[in-house]
């Protein structure tokens, strides 16, 4: 194989490799969070939480939700937020 036709084919494989080492970054980059719902949740929990959140104990409300749901902290944080916002 000519010299020059190995040096395209190299950056071909390198330009191909980038282009999917990005979307995989892409697609696992996690800038959204989901979450279910305050409102989806029983009216015993959702109570709690207000409760918790109208006496300015976000911190327990977000243990209150997660305790329900069994959610990470960052989908908590982001339910009780638009619980908190839902709210006024």
């Amino acid at each position: 194989m000519h010299p020059l036709t190995k040096l395209l084919v190299i950056i071909a494989i390198a330009a191909l490799v980038f282009w999917l080492l990005t979307k995989v970054r892409e697609s696992t980059r996690g800038d959204r969070v989901s979450f279910r719902p305050v409102e989806d949740l029983p009216l015993d929990v959702q109570q709690s939480i207000d409760h918790a959140l109208a006496h300015d104990k976000k911190v327990t409300a977000i243990k209150l939700y997660r305790q329900a749901t069994k959610a990470p902290l960052d989908a908590a944080k982001a339910a009780i937020d638009v619980r908190e916002w839902k709210r006024g």
